[in-house]
């Protein structure tokens, strides 16, 4: 019995130092990297407020400023498949007055969105009608879908050539030979997130209110990758 618990134990042992040797015979990286393109989809929210006395006077009032709004816009090409309104509301609108919560009248609220393809004339266009409408506004620079897939699948592929450097220049400094990949694990950058779009915000005077000092035309957006890869080693 007591010959059969060693041997049961020296099996264990050995087996334990062989997984420890093939574990250390190995050498891991993570391969990083990068693409940028310039940002290909052009989106503006326009919130419009309204603040009347009487809730239909306040809906009535609303909804003619969104039509006008909407009529300028097309007016400058823009089409209306290009335009869609979110968020209408009307509520009570309320004021502290010597300590007091007073009613006074009712808020409508609609956000205005227009998303289409970059063109700086379509950027200048809309600002002519913002002036004359006197509208708050924030455009945002997007990735379209397209462009995420293209720069995600471009960025993979030069984190699994930036893995493969390091693993070769880490190999010949070590006097050891690459063999098989034994595993890859793959995962967005953490440390480098990477924005897929840009936002600036403006006021009706065209002041930028932004603190990044954005401007009103796109700049290259990067997509970050990593990949770790680990290989086995032999002398």
């Amino acid at each position: 019995m007591k010959k059969a618990i060693y041997l049961a134990l020296l099996f264990c042992f050995i087996s334990f130092t062989t997984y420890a040797q093939e574990a250390s015979g190995r050498i891991e990286v993570t391969g990083h990297s990068a693409a940028e393109e310039l940002p290909k989809e052009l989106v503006i929210n326009i919130p419009l407020v309204v603040i009347d006395s009487t809730y239909l006077s306040c809906s009535n009032e609303l909804n003619v400023l969104l039509s006008n709004l909407k009529k300028d816009l097309e007016s400058k090409g823009i089409e209306r498949k290009d335009l869609s309104t979110g968020s209408y509301a009307i509520s009570e609108n309320f004021e502290y007055r010597q300590g007091e919560r007073k009613r006074m009248g009712f808020k409508g609220q609609v956000t205005l969105t227009l998303r289409k393809r970059y063109d700086p004339e379509i950027v200048d266009d809309f600002l002519q009608v913002a002036k004359n409408f006197s509208l708050q506004y924030t455009i945002r620079f997007m990735l379209t879908e397209e462009q995420k897939e293209k720069l995600s699948r471009a960025a993979m592929v030069q984190a699994v050539d930036d893995a493969k450097r390091k693993a070769e220049i880490l190999a010949e400094a070590s006097g050891v030979r690459l063999g098989s990949i034994s595993k890859i694990t793959y995962g967005e950058s953490q440390g480098r997130p990477g924005p897929l779009m840009e936002v600036v915000r403006m006021s009706a005077d065209g002041s930028s209110t932004d603190s990044n000092g954005l401007k009103l035309y796109p700049s290259e957006i990067s997509v970050h990758q990593s990949v770790n890869m680990i290989w086995n080693i032999s002398n």
